[in-house]
């Protein structure tokens, strides 16, 4: 205990240093701390192994396997792919208005052939001439033969031309098969005549007006291959205990390296290629993340201490994730699912904010991705994992809230651990991988509710945690209040009682002001006897000495109680709570005394003032208010109820009045609601009490009368009150 004591001191030592730094010089070394680390982290491949493979070189060394891995086998799963993909036939679109087109374009050709023929003029005359109208079209030899046929036999030639034409467009045609369209012409002409002559100019005739009736649907087709890839399963190897996987000296594959890496077989490396990409991407996530706190969470934004605990978490979450990583590729992927993000989020959940909590765990999730060597399973289980975490909890959540969680958690991280399981399609391994999320779930939690104690305190985070150890009796402060100043413990829980009351009734957050309460005149302590709650009857130290004294003795206890609780490190919400609890309010009594001895002479009211800031949030002008009114309360003899609420709504309109509540937030809807609850419960506790006689007894046991008895000598009277 001292020794965390000591480190307390010196943290508060180290942030009084600090604050004489500005607030922007301070987010810039919390910003250059956590772009180095995070950045050296991520760049620096690490692994257990201390040489290099490469696929293409000679091994440096006998490679044996250390344990039993399985792995996705790239490179056969690739072959099995691509030879499913090019079994797929080519899917064609066929154009029906192809066959007529060839067919009239025939039909003009044997047209253009009678017409020329026709005509006047030698053979040659004719053959050029019917050459020049169908140009590419038919050769020399072709036009010859046609015009030097008789009419019959040229009829034939162009009833076996059109029908051989249509046969082969009954077909499909591509401009691939062109050529197999022409020796199918000649089979077909053969069928239908038995003049060979007939049979070959039909054929060629034909084959020459044949066109491609059908084009590859190439974006169908590339539907269906890739449908056929997706189709292949994925070729899983196992390698076992102790086999080789490389000998010296041989040259390494594609696939050896594939095994290597699965075993964490990686040359520790550190370039400044890596710093470079891997620098620029930890400046954009940090970017992403001050922009949003900047617009959104300003309060944190300029907060030095809640930035470099947010820093901090980075760097250790990416330190241990890099471990984890590392282990997972050595040991097995299954380790993965211990990387820490559930401990982060709920951390960041509790000491901030829900919303927070979950940027931090989006910039976790993809800082995962990297370390784990672009392992998108992890990076995916780190998104999901964190997230559900952030929200479970928040900042008022307990001890005994967190732990049941806890088990929520440990079963949303097992069945994240299975859904991203079949991400990497080793589903052999899913119930290993639930057991290891599940298993992280509880540690995770363990850890984050033993180190909330440590970083409220070095932080200075209030959290509801926090207070409720402070609620506790035992408590130091508390404990030596009671026992010193016990009519100051009395009046403190009373002022708790109406404090929390108060702040539940407004919807303002109750615990701080039952703690700030319970410790507010813990000042009093340096100088208990100067307050009437502790004073015994008929006597006070005020009365030896002048009320300027005494006002001056009666403000310094919240100084010193600030004092009291910065060395007993109470949250900084509550020394400011305590600070602000009388603001700049006039001790009335000592100053009344002041007007009455005056002798006509001016009283200096400042003098009777407490010169403390004004209440600036409603917790600390709850607490203003609730202190004045049950100390009043306890000055009315047998107050009637109607009393009770005049005296609260005189206290708290004088409080007014004085312009006491002006920075704290508190509205005038608030205020009928805050003295409402003053009145039930100050009403509750001062009602008068119904006296009833208490009997008397003589020594041999009879009954003397009817008289009050609290153990006093026989005859004596007195009161006695029930409840």
């Amino acid at each position: 205990m001292k020794t965390y004591k000591k480190y307390l001191n010196m943290v508060d030592r180290l942030r009084s240093r600090l604050r004489t730094t500005s607030v922007s010089s301070r987010r810039r070394v919390v910003a250059g701390c956590v772009f180095l680390f995070v950045a050296a982290l991520i760049s620096v491949e690490i692994s257990p192994f201390g040489y290099r493979i490469l696929a293409g070189k000679p091994s440096p060394r006998d490679v044996v396997a250390p344990r039993t891995v399985q792995y996705i086998d790239e490179v056969k799963t690739e072959e099995q792919r691509k030879a499913a993909a090019e079994a797929v036939q080519d899917v064609f679109i066929r154009d029906n208005n192809v066959a007529g087109q060839v067919e009239k374009n025939l039909e003009e050709f044997f047209a253009a052939v009678e017409m020329v023929d026709a005509m006047n003029g030698t053979l040659q005359e004719k053959v050029d001439r019917l050459v020049g109208m169908f140009p590419g079209g038919i050769y020399a030899f072709e036009a010859e033969d046609i015009l030097s046929m008789q009419v019959q036999q040229r009829h034939s030639v162009q009833d076996a031309s059109l029908e051989v034409t249509r046969r082969v467009m009954e077909e499909r045609v591509t401009s691939d098969t062109i050529s197999e369209a022409v020796l199918k012409a000649e089979a077909i002409a053969a069928e239908i005549s038995t003049d060979p002559r007939v049979q070959s100019l039909a054929a060629r005739i034909a084959a020459s007006y044949v066109q491609p009736n059908s084009v590859i649907d190439e974006k169908e087709t590339e539907k269906r291959r890739e449908a056929a890839r997706e189709a292949v399963t994925t070729v899983i190897t196992t390698r076992l205990e102790g086999e080789v996987i490389l000998a010296k000296d041989d040259m390494v594959t594609a696939e050896q390296v594939t095994v290597l890496k699965s075993l964490g077989f990686k040359k520790p490396t550190f370039t400044p290629v890596n710093l470079l990409y891997f620098g620029v991407f930890v400046l954009l996530l940090m970017g992403a993340v001050s922009m949003y706190l900047e617009k959104n969470k300003r309060v944190i934004y300029d907060s030095p201490g809640l930035l470099a605990l947010l820093g901090a978490l980075v760097i250790v979450y990416t330190m241990l994730a890099k471990i984890i990583a590392i282990a997972a590729g050595y040991l097995s992927p299954s380790w993965g699912y211990l990387m820490p993000i559930a401990a982060v989020a709920l951390i960041i959940a509790v000491l901030m904010d829900t919303s927070v909590a979950i940027v931090i765990v989006v910039a976790c999730s993809l800082i995962t991705g990297v370390v784990s060597g672009g392992n998108f399973s992890l990076a995916a289980f780190a998104l999901i994992g964190g997230f559900f975490p952030a929200l479970m909890v928040s900042r008022r959540s307990s001890r005994h809230e967190l732990r049941r969680a806890g088990v929520y958690i440990s079963l949303w991280l097992a069945a994240a651990a299975i859904g991203t399981t079949a991400i990497t399609q080793l589903r052999q391994s899913a119930l290993l991988n639930a057991g290891i999320g599940f298993a992280n779930g509880f540690l995770c939690t363990i850890v984050a509710i033993g180190m909330l104690p440590f970083l409220e305190t070095t932080f200075r985070v209030t959290t509801n945690t926090w207070l409720l150890d402070l609620a506790s009796p035992e408590q130091e402060l508390l404990k030596e209040l009671s026992m010193k100043a016990p009519g100051t413990y009395s009046h403190s829980v009373m002022v708790a009682n109406l404090a929390e009351a108060a702040a539940r009734e407004i919807g303002s957050d109750p615990m701080p002001a039952r703690i700030a309460a319970y410790y507010h005149d813990v000042g009093k302590l340096k100088r208990p006897q100067f307050f009437i709650e502790n004073q015994p009857e008929n006597s006070s130290p005020h009365d030896n000495i002048t009320p300027n004294l005494s006002a001056l003795v009666i403000t310094a206890h919240v100084k010193d109680g600030v004092e009291m609780v910065r060395r007993h490190h109470l949250p900084p919400d509550i020394v400011d709570v305590i600070e602000q609890h009388h603001g700049t309010s006039v001790v009335s009594f000592f100053y009344d005394r002041a007007m009455k001895s005056a002798d006509g002479e001016t009283v200096d009211i400042d003098r009777f003032r407490y010169h403390f800031p004004k209440p600036r949030s409603k917790t600390a002008g709850i607490l203003l208010l609730s202190d004045s009114v049950e100390a009043t309360a306890r000055t009315l003899n047998r107050p009637s109820a109607g009393a009770m609420r005049q005296m609260v709504n005189r206290i708290v309109d004088a409080k007014i009045s004085d312009g006491q509540l002006d920075e704290s937030g508190i509205t005038f809807s608030d205020i009928s609601k805050i003295k409402a609850v003053f009145s039930s419960i100050l009403i509750s506790a001062y009602h008068p009490r119904i006296e009833y006689p208490v009997a008397e007894f003589n020594s041999g046991g009879g009954k003397k009368g009817a008289r009050k008895s609290n153990g006093g000598g026989p005859g004596r009277k007195e009161k006695t009150a029930l409840p």
